[in-house]
């Protein structure tokens, strides 16, 4: 592979496209070579999906044995399972269940689409804007955009922001919010079922356990993770979103699962499989791409850290 190294010239960090560009010349045409052979690993894929809920079926069961004093714990253990899992409806949305788009898109309405009451077509539609008007008016995945203050903290974990964003939704045209009814109330049924069941074996903890991940700690895992991901701080050049790259470690790699945990790759090459961005930020650093993946470096805590003083400030 014949590479030579250029320093980078002064550009917008946010400028992907640019960025792309900018490789891809450096390279003569390597990196787009490298980039169409990065095909997806989809046993990974079904691997960490399979893991998911294998601790979404054990988590219920343990708060049931335990008892109501697990009900905080297990209510925030299946929040963060549901916000793990609902990271491959994303996946899904760029193809990267299956080869073949018909059944990739099965999968994800059946194994993943239900818990939020979605389909993957409408998910993709939307998800696609966020792509195209990243930082814009036209972004559709904005819950960045909020301050993380003590009050927004307060919306999110009462269920006041997620009833926000699935009202605004709902306020969408006729023809777009009748066919979203049909996932709606196939979510609502399922959500329905298992409660029940949980009830009929005695496990009225999980049951509340349940209600109370669905309800509080899952849009609360979600919001935090995007706006962890999009909020500038300060020193990030004063933009109105921004996509960062965090740790490989045990947390990262599950509240930042299905690739998340290197969100700036994604959002470069939204094509590539989040079981290939590792392969993808192994070449980057070889180019004089580096400099930028250095400068959005993060991990999770220092995001949030430094988003509290920011916030707290302004």
């Amino acid at each position: 592979m014949l590479q030579t190294r250029i320093e980078a010239a002064p550009f917008d960090p946010e400028d992907l496209h640019g960025l792309r560009a900018r490789v891809n010349a450096e390279t003569r045409g390597a990196y787009a070579t490298f980039r169409s052979n990065l095909k997806p690993r989809y046993a990974a894929v079904w691997r960490d999906i399979a893991g998911g809920y294998v601790a979404l079926t054990a988590i219920p069961a343990l708060v049931g044995v335990a008892g109501i004093f697990a009900v905080p714990f297990g209510a925030a253990a299946i929040g963060f399972t549901i916000a793990y899992l609902q990271l491959f409806i994303h996946e899904a949305a760029h193809f990267g269940l299956a080869a073949d788009r018909d059944v990739n898109d099965r999968l994800a309405n059946r194994l993943i689409c239900w818990q939020v009451g979605t389909d993957i077509a409408s998910y993709r539609a939307t998800h696609w804007e966020h792509h195209r008007s990243l930082g814009g008016p036209g972004d559709t995945e904005v819950s960045y955009r909020n301050r993380l203050s003590p009050g927004f903290v307060g919306a999110m974990l009462t269920g006041i922001h997620a009833l926000r964003i699935f009202t605004a939704r709902k306020s969408a045209p006729a023809k777009e919010s009748t066919r979203s009814m049909k996932p709606l109330a196939v979510g609502a049924g399922l959500h329905l079922l298992i409660l029940a069941g949980l009830a009929a074996l005695g496990w009225w903890p999980a049951a509340l356990a349940w209600i109370g991940g669905m309800a509080i700690f899952f849009p609360f895992f979600a919001t935090m993770r995007q706006l962890l991901e999009h909020r500038p701080a300060p020193g990030d050049g004063g933009n109105t979103a921004v996509t960062r790259l965090f740790g490989d470690g045990v947390f990262s790699s599950l509240f930042g699962g299905a690739g998340f945990n290197r969100h700036m790759l994604h959002h470069l090459e939204p094509q590539v499989s989040c079981t290939r961005l590792a392969d993808l930020e192994t070449f980057l650093m070889t180019t004089s791409a580096s400099a930028e993946l250095d400068a959005r470096r993060s991990t999770y805590w220092g995001a949030f850290s430094a988003l509290v003083r920011s916030d707290r400030r302004d």
